[in-house]
């Protein structure tokens, strides 16, 4: 999301992201597990965070929410 601040700036304020896997989460072994942990080994989005909330969706391809 893209909003002006104070100065009348433009600055991103939140980023969305959806992950969308090829498959379905029961033809994936340890999915639950590595939806768990994956944000916190991503070193853009935890970088990112620091500074801009980030808000991660995952489905797997049958449209399932998983995180």
């Amino acid at each position: 999301m893209v909003e002006r601040n104070a100065e009348n700036h433009l600055r991103v304020t939140q980023i969305k992201v959806v992950l969308k896997l090829g498959k379905t989460a029961g033809e994936l072994e340890h999915v639950d597990r590595a939806v768990e942990q994956f944000e916190k080994f991503c070193t853009v989005t935890e970088s990112v965070r620091q500074g801009i909330p980030v808000e991660v969706s995952v489905f797997d391809s049958a449209g399932r929410q998983l995180k």
